[in-house]
């Protein structure tokens, strides 16, 4: 993947070096490539918010801004940036959830628990990257980003795959639109439905709830299915 941009938010020179050192030896363990730089306050990050930052690391106690007000000025220009809290602060943990704080990591910090969160981090950022693939609808190529379809259904005899913008009718069979998706982020929930896990909400005894629709589940499918889900969400959380 990419160069994974970070910013590490530390007024302590040896924490930043720590976190640095981790960063380095979770990029050479993994073959990531890891950019990053150090602010000594959260209001450098504020005042001048670096561009297509990944991930932000936040001290909470700091001189100037701290690192909870820091996030939620963060959050009101970025809701996709992962946020970690590094602290020993972890009184606070509660108030963090309120700017979808990924996780606190805690001062000192352990590698093996640090490296388990940078993992689930860089599957979050791969899975929102762009993945297209080309869906035939009569005489034209489409090319749709597969992480923006939320579900597939068979509509007279042709397909219609709904993404979060539009739905777009395709002259090809759910099968085949199928075999051009990620296994892993897909299941075939029914005969006539194919749903991307990323946007299941939540699961009744007879349906499968995608962004407020209500879609049919076999019951031959459903155990194996809650099992695909559990473990594909479980890797984002």
């Amino acid at each position: 993947m990419d160069s994974i941009r970070i910013c590490i938010v530390e007024d302590d020179e040896r924490d930043a070096l720590i976190l640095q050192q981790a960063l380095d030896r979770f990029a050479d363990e993994n073959d990531a490539s890891i950019d990053a730089i150090v602010l000594r306050d959260g209001a450098e990050i504020v005042d001048n918010y670096p561009p297509d930052l990944d991930i932000v690391f936040l001290d909470i106690e700091m001189g100037g801004l701290d690192g909870l007000s820091a996030a939620r000025a963060i959050r009101a220009r970025d809701e996709e940036v992962i946020i970690f809290f590094v602290t020993n602060m972890i009184q606070f943990a509660l108030e963090g959830y309120t700017v979808n704080a990924t996780a606190y990591i805690v001062k000192p910090l352990r590698y093996p628990l640090f490296s388990a969160h940078m993992a689930r981090a860089v599957q979050a950022i791969e899975h929102r990257k762009e993945h297209f693939v080309t869906l035939r609808s009569g005489r034209e190529q489409v090319f749709v980003n597969s992480n923006k379809i939320m579900y597939v259904e068979t509509s007279q005899k042709r397909s219609l795959v709904h993404t979060d913008a539009n739905s777009i009718f395709c002259s090809e069979a759910l099968q085949a639109i199928e075999k051009k998706l990620d296994s892993g982020q897909f299941f075939r929930v029914h005969a006539s439905f194919l749903v991307n896990l990323a946007y299941v909400d939540t699961v009744t005894p007879k349906d499968v709830i995608v962004r407020g629709t209500a879609i049919p589940i076999s019951k031959h499918r459903k155990r194996f299915f809650m099992k695909v889900l559990a473990d594909y969400k479980g890797r984002f959380l």
